[in-house]
């Protein structure tokens, strides 16, 4: 038998009381109520499903409490000085068996509500969408919103743990825990991106199950859980700091998504549905993520003809299957000798010094060695040297309200219409000249609030430039997409500083960190698949042979060759390292291990449930063992990846959602024990790498 138990399909039911008014949505034993109150939409219980449904929160609250808890009668702040919206109930509707519509108009403005709560029937997973809407007539006031809320709804047990993810630049996405009881916790970005101090992520773990919480959303953005002992407020959205969304008549603001869930069971479970709604609505999501090898940390900035020539058939012969030029390519119409890759972005011509054939050369190369041809680029990135940056500072985001200056790179706005127009045409012209099935689509900046160039229209100023750009992200996405379906889409921003739950809505995978090292990697890998499943997660072997790198300030000798690639292979896997310096017997390792992933492994970690079977490793790498167990969904086999570091030398492994009965075990050696395997790796930082295969019952029994 799975360990999982099967997800229930039922069409929800709905209960509404018109004279609260109220609405009590159940599915597949969960229960959520929403009331309207005070003027404002509280969701004031979601958790089992009950005979009886809890008291209404305000009647156990005294109302200060209420007030002071958070921004609760708010919901929508306008002006200067921000009023706080009261609410009318216009009209609700149910769309369709999964869904609730409900509508709101404000007392006292011609602003209009619209609350949509979308319930997926196979994760059992609730879909959170506002809508704001200027419902006013032609020539009316405009609405200056200045705080918005897209999610505010209470726990009604008690809390015993608050999981979030928290790091920084090289150590993205470290577990932490803070404990219930009586406690305030705030995570947020004001970065102008999602950021590296912490993901929009946050499991509440409590005795009947694990609340989950993601916003989709790619800016500046937060999120308040207040903890209290026998409730729990959890509020979020956009970050109010700096915001200001101007709307004039007819026109709308969609907040960003929230994603919640409550799992009965651990942490794991809900991840695992988490990975599961990801996966359903990944562009090509029964396409697998291809081996890469990436020039970056194998040339730096240093690339040329000459070099890669060099490395494209080792590459290919370790059984890489796409080839991806990264920074460093390309020149500008007014290129300096003197300007690096960081200054040269913008104009992405390719450089002839460099590629005195264009790319064809190197194309063409890996077309005859069986691998495609990928490419790196900044789209959003305007360097010093580039024609944006001295013709069109209107295209620029202009922070606190300067121009950058002449010596300092600008940020492309993606909101105004001729910068997006740029932008297309740009990546259309790069994709489509250099046949490239691979874009590395990178983000070195931050943006703080943005900012718009003055002299601008006001249908387009009177957006919040961090909303008008992230909208204009998202359709440079999918137009791309739509243009080239067979183009592979990998985000990153100097690694994982703008990884979140909406830029992966429209692209492949995404770089994970600029962190080289193995055991590092390892502590990031645990903590980024709470956030986003394995196939999203783009890793490489890069500290092979180990050396020095900037940013990073010791070498770190720990870990064989091929306990480094199964690190890299948890995730999306490739490889980025000077290969040319590599002896045969280094080389004859890696291509067993990518022989191994692309036949025997991609699948499951792709496409399989995680398990994690041990507490995320610490960043340093001085933990006990480490170790995760990818399951095909069927439970007919798996793979488990163990990982020693300063531990004993055995460790037993359970193998959850595995069939029971007799297991077929390849790869490296292990023990049968009762319902797992015993490890043995007889030295520290060893890992291993076992197959797992139930054995039909024709096979057990002889038959």
């Amino acid at each position: 038998m799975r360990a999982e138990a099967t997800r229930s399909s039922a069409t929800p039911t709905l209960q509404h009381d018109p004279t609260d008014p109220g609405w009590s949505l159940a599915w597949a034993g969960k229960r959520f109520d929403i009331h309207i109150h005070g003027a404002a939409l509280i969701c004031d219980y979601f958790g089992p499903d009950v005979p009886e449904a809890p008291p209404p929160l305000w009647t156990s609250w005294r109302e200060h409490e209420m007030l002071l808890n958070t921004r609760l009668p708010a919901m929508v702040e306008i002006g200067p000085r921000p009023i706080c919206v009261a609410w009318r109930l216009q009209r609700w509707s149910r769309p369709d068996p999964w869904s609730l519509s409900i509508t709101l108009q404000a007392e006292d403005s011609d602003l209009e509500c619209g609350v949509v709560f979308e319930i997926d029937a196979a994760t059992g997973l609730l879909l959170r969408t506002i809508t704001l809407r200027h419902a006013g007539p032609a020539g009316s006031r405009a609405i200056d919103v200045t705080g918005a809320l897209s999610l505010w709804q209470a726990l009604r047990s008690p809390v015993q743990a608050a999981c979030y993810l928290t790091g920084a630049w090289g150590a993205e996405a470290q577990a932490a825990s803070h404990p219930g009881g009586h406690a305030t916790l705030l995570l947020d970005s004001r970065s102008g991106k999602t950021g590296f101090e912490f993901q929009p992520w946050l499991c509440l773990e409590g005795a009947d199950g694990v609340h989950l919480c993601r916003i989709l959303w790619s800016g500046n953005w937060s999120l308040h859980a207040r903890m209290r002992p026998g409730t729990t407020t959890l509020s979020g959205g956009v970050n109010d700091w700096g915001f200001v969304h101007t709307l004039l008549p007819g026109t709308g603001l969609v907040l960003p998504q929230v994603l919640l869930g409550f799992v009965p069971g651990s942490l794991d479970a809900a991840v695992r549905r988490l990975h599961d709604w990801r996966r359903a609505r990944r562009p090509d999501r029964e396409r697998s993520v291809p081996v890469q090898f990436n020039t970056w940390y194998a040339c730096d900035e240093d690339v040329d003809e000459a070099r890669l020539l060099a490395l494209i058939p080792r590459a290919a012969a370790l059984g890489c299957e796409v080839f991806v030029l990264d920074a460093g390519w390309y020149t500008t119409y007014a290129a300096s000798p003197l300007s690096n890759w960081h200054a040269r972005a913008g104009d992405w011509l390719v450089d002839p010094v460099r590629f005195p054939h264009g790319l064809g050369a190197i194309r063409e190369a890996c077309g005859l060695a069986g691998m495609a041809f990928g490419i790196w680029c900044e789209p959003e990135a305007v360097g010093t040297c580039t024609r944006v940056h001295t013709a069109h500072p209107e295209w620029l985001h202009h922070l606190n309200g300067r121009r950058p200056d002449a010596d300092a790179r600008g940020v492309l706005h993606l909101g105004v219409p001729a910068a997006w127009a740029h932008a297309f045409d740009l990546l259309s012209d790069l994709v489509r000249s250099s046949d490239a099935t691979w874009l590395k689509w990178d983000f070195n900046a931050d943006i703080a609030a943005g900012g718009w160039a003055p002299g601008l229209p006001e249908e387009i100023t009177a957006q919040d430039p961090l909303v008008a750009h992230y909208q204009g992200l998202y359709r440079l996405q999918q137009a791309l997409l739509a243009v080239f379906p067979n183009l592979v889409l990998e985000m990153c921003a100097s690694g994982g500083g703008r990884m979140d739950g909406a830029i992966l809505a429209h692209a492949h995978t995404n770089w994970i960190s600029d962190q080289p090292q193995a055991l590092a990697k390892l502590a990031i890998h645990f903590g980024i698949q709470r956030a986003h499943p394995a196939i999203c997660c783009n890793d490489w072997l890069v500290d092979w042979p180990a050396r020095r790198y900037p940013g990073i300030p010791t070498i770190d000798q720990r870990g064989d060759l091929a306990f480094r690639l199964r690190v890299a292979m948890l995730g999306s896997f490739g490889v980025s390292a000077p290969l040319l310096e590599w002896s045969e017997q280094d080389c004859a390792v890696v291509r067993e291990h990518i022989r191994t992933y692309r036949t025997m492994v991609r699948p499951l970690i792709q496409y399989g449930d995680q398990y994690q079977l041990t507490e995320p490793p610490p960043l340093d790498g001085c933990g006990t063992w480490a170790a995760i167990w990818y399951v095909a969904k069927d439970g007919r086999r798996g793979v488990l990846f163990a990982f020693r570091l300063e531990g004993p030398a055995k460790r037993d492994f359970a193998l959850p959602g595995l069939c029971s009965g007799q297991w077929r075990i390849s790869g490296d050696p292990a023990e049968t024990v009762a319902g797992g395997l015993r490890v043995t790796l007889n030295a520290p930082f060893r890992a291993a790498l076992i197959l797992v295969e139930a054995v039909p019952v024709t096979e057990e029994t002889g038959g």
